[in-house]
């Protein structure tokens, strides 16, 4: 065992890390990004600063490296007031380039006309994804839904069950679900359930069907993005939606919005409004 990873041990088993109550997908991230530093945390300031700058190009990836860094040193009573500075500077750097993402993004990415005219021509689970994500926000963790007569109380899983004249939606898993607490919506939109009615589920199945299995969440996710329309990805959907809603000033929907997807109005108009580019 290396260096880096007996501190990150250390790091694992205090009371101040135990009490974050983090889930287990986030402590195997901070496990991975912590064993894949290549390079001693014991170097001095300056040398970390530097072997950062070496490895990593993104500066996303440098701040979650330099985090982790950070997070060492201090479990190992070591200075770190030269690489918090840092962090500052790359605070700068991120919104920089997040926004020459953003502009790239305007110049590349179709129209909302563009959207729903393909979206009229879609049928079966390729319409049904894209009405989600164009209508509600969602995002990909957030179709994981089994279809159910009945809506259990358990509250693990996202659930489809028929309503007169629709579709209810309970959401449980999502990924800012501990803040939001359970999202409740309805489909009544007769387009919609017309092109439902010709799909053909069955109780007990996902809307996604794995042989009557669920889809670990990266062939989801893989899955899902290859059914979005030329094949663009919910993120993206969003960004196009945030842009014509903001062209046209509808800042209600926007808010509703905020709520479907479980993203603050700030988040959305810092990551998701491809205008903020300047």
């Amino acid at each position: 065992m290396n260096g880096n990873m007996k501190v990150f041990n250390k790091l694992l088993d205090s009371d101040e890390f135990k009490n974050k109550n983090l889930s287990p997908t986030t402590i195997k991230n901070y496990t991975n990004t912590a064993k894949n530093i290549g390079f001693s945390i014991s170097l001095s300031q300056p040398n970390l600063i530097k072997k950062i700058k070496e490895n990593y190009e993104n500066p996303n990836t440098k701040s979650v490296v330099l985090n982790m860094i950070i997070l060492l040193r201090n479990t190992a009573d070591k200075d770190t007031d030269k690489l918090i500075k840092y962090r500052n500077e790359l605070k700068k750097e991120i919104s920089t380039n997040r926004k020459t993402k953003l502009k790239n993004k305007d110049e590349e990415l179709p129209t909302m006309e563009y959207l729903e005219k393909q979206l009229e021509e879609l049928e079966g689970i390729k319409y049904i994804i894209n009405y989600l994500f164009i209508n509600y926000g969602f995002r990909n963790r957030d179709i994981n839904f089994k279809y159910v007569k009945e809506i259990p109380e358990d509250g693990r899983e996202n659930y489809l069950s028929p309503v007169r004249g629709g579709l209810k939606m309970v959401i449980n898993e999502y990924k800012t679900g501990k803040l939001y607490g359970t999202k409740v919506y309805f489909i009544r939109d007769k387009n919609f359930m017309k092109k439902w009615k010709k799909f053909k589920i069955v109780d007990g199945d996902y809307l996604l069907n794995n042989k009557g299995e669920k889809y670990s969440i990266s062939s989801f996710n893989e899955i899902v993005k290859k059914n979005t329309i030329d094949k663009i990805g919910e993120t993206n959907i969003f960004k196009i939606v945030i842009r014509d809603l903001l062209e046209k000033k509808d800042f209600k929907t926007i808010e509703e919005l905020s709520l479907s997807r479980g993203t603050s109005m700030d988040t959305i108009m810092r990551n998701y409004n491809l205008s903020n580019n300047e």
